[in-house]
């Protein structure tokens, strides 16, 4: 089974982000705050997040033959949980960033999904 370390981990993150930043044709500092919290393409990854945890939900966990195995079942549900927690944490930060905007109504934080 894979399982990835810490470090390995951050090590692909970040050739990841100077991959990105190549493609963008900007540094990764400049990428990291056109996706910033708050931004356009901060909402497509929480919105993308959440499509994919339905995903996983409603294709795997639902599906027969993942049902009839405990160990596939097991991976389904942990991957969910995972995808459950990034769309949890990305929410909070989402969050972070207006706690100062207490009180506007969404369309004076230009946070309605009216487009």
């Amino acid at each position: 089974m894979l399982e990835s370390s810490d470090i390995e981990l951050e090590d692909e993150r970040l050739r990841q982000l100077d991959i990105l930043a190549d493609e963008h044709a900007m540094t990764p500092p400049e990428l990291l705050a056109q996706y910033a919290s708050g931004s356009f393409g901060f909402h497509e990854a929480v919105h993308t997040t959440s499509i994919v945890l339905d995903l996983v939900d409603d294709q795997l966990l639902h599906h027969p033959a993942i049902a009839g195995n405990s160990e596939w079942f097991r991976l389904a549900a942990r991957a969910s949980e995972a995808l459950f927690n990034l769309y949890q944490a990305m929410g909070a930060a989402q969050l972070a960033t207006h706690t100062h905007d207490e009180g506007k109504r969404p369309e004076d934080l230009n946070a309605s999904n009216d487009g």
